[in-house]
């Protein structure tokens, strides 16, 4: 069955269980973070040690999703959703059965965030032909992975504090419940030949593909990367913050932790949804503005509740603009998805990894504060930016109908 004739309940099935392996996936990523101390616990690994294998999941996964997009983009293969999703969880699964050789423990982390990296653009290009090319249909796919990330510490907590690091290998059961689902409804799409209806035919023939506009693109990563140094910095720092500056508990303070992923799943579907019906560039703009006024609150925070509250804002606020971004380079680089999502979602955001070190060496030189401060001017930035933007909405009525009837230019 191909898109010209897919009936919308098929694009909605498909749409929701991209969504559930979206959840799985990001599990892993989840699953990762929260495995690191149990290593350093009960396999005496040092701090440096499990920075390495952070290394290994993080950096090299950013690296490579690019060129799993431009796969995607120049072969078609479709299989690596699946593949990239088993991948994701074997890796994890496997690390707690080997932790007692640190090499082993790199590969498999290191197979992991690889799995991770070949699902992102090849899923993302499915959910964008589910979802018609909508900001809510990517709003509800993105959402996954939040929730994939909050769920993680506790499936980790749970094996792990009954089973030991051998219970790792129960994680692998997300992976696949969800690979056999994703199976089962995309059998004619992962493993059946494409067909071409008439009307789709003569439309692709009709219509001249929209030319890249990697200008455009290269703009939309600047902004982008903006947003990622706020991402990363507030997930690093706002704990710190609220007991630099308050005194508070640590557990007081990871409240605010707690909030900002569970508020910026909400944001992620609201933006969605106003983008649609109001515009991708409005809900960017209003997002970063927002963002930059939410991270001024939360450096003139006269308590730790009001911190708590300032950053729940910015997590809404901060991922008002997430659907609509990656909507937006998809259609700067139309003939391109797989390598706009790779970048979008993969090689931009690790730019506020890289920063994250330097606010770091700027809060043991000062305090923490001034981080907030950076960060809500980059913000600002990132607004001011935004106007350099352009939309460039195409057909997507067209576009869904012959996705998969015009083969992908390299």
């Amino acid at each position: 069955m191909d898109v010209a004739t897919t009936p919308p309940t098929q694009h909605r099935l498909q749409l929701w269980t991209l969504t559930a392996t979206h959840v799985a996936n990001d599990f892993y990523t989840g699953a990762f973070a929260a495995l690191l101390p149990f290593f350093v616990l009960h396999a005496q690994y040092s701090y440096a040690a499990v920075a390495g294998i952070t290394l290994a999941a993080t950096a090299l996964s950013s690296v490579a999703q690019p060129v799993f997009g431009y796969l995607s983009d120049r072969f078609q293969l479709r299989w690596m959703t699946l593949a990239g999703l088993l991948a994701a969880g074997a890796g994890i699964a496997a690390s707690g059965l080997v932790a007692d050789s640190y090499p082993l423990v790199w590969i498999v982390v290191a197979i992991s965030g690889i799995g991770v990296a070949a699902y992102h653009p090849a899923a993302t290009v499915e959910a964008r032909e589910a979802g018609r090319g909508t900001s809510r249909a990517m709003s509800l796919f993105s959402v996954g992975g939040n929730v994939g990330v909050a769920l993680a510490p506790a499936g980790v907590i749970l094996v792990v504090g009954w089973f030991g690091l051998p219970g790792t290998a129960l994680l692998i059961v997300p992976a696949l419940v969800l690979g056999l689902v994703y199976a089962a409804v995309s059998w004619r799409r992962l493993f059946g030949r494409p067909t071409v209806t008439l009307g789709a035919s003569r439309a692709a023939q009709a219509t001249p593909r929209q030319p890249d506009d990697w200008r455009a693109f290269g703009r939309l990563t600047v902004v982008l990367a903006m947003w990622s140094v706020a991402y990363v910095g507030t997930s690093t720092f706002v704990s710190l913050y609220s007991i630099e500056r308050f005194a508070v508990s640590t557990a007081f303070a990871s409240i605010a932790l707690s909030v900002f992923p569970a508020a910026g799943a909400a944001g992620t579907l609201i933006g969605g949804w106003l983008a649609d019906r109001f515009g991708r560039l409005r809900v960017v703009r209003a997002g970063y503005l927002l963002a930059a006024l939410s991270v001024g609150a939360i450096v003139l925070a006269p308590n730790p509740a009001v911190v708590i509250v300032a950053t729940g804002a910015l997590g809404v606020a901060l991922f008002l603009p997430f659907a609509a971004q990656i909507t937006l380079s998809h259609s700067y680089l139309p003939n391109r998805i797989g390598i706009a999502s790779g970048v979008t979602l993969g090689l931009t955001l690790s730019f506020g990894g890289v920063v994250s070190p330097l606010l770091g060496k700027v809060a043991d030189a000062s305090d923490v504060r001034i981080v907030f401060v950076i960060m809500a001017a980059l913000l600002v930035v990132g607004f001011g930016l935004s106007f350099a933007l352009r939309e460039r909405r195409a057909d997507l009525q067209l576009l869904a109908e012959v996705t998969e009837a015009a083969p992908a230019q390299s």
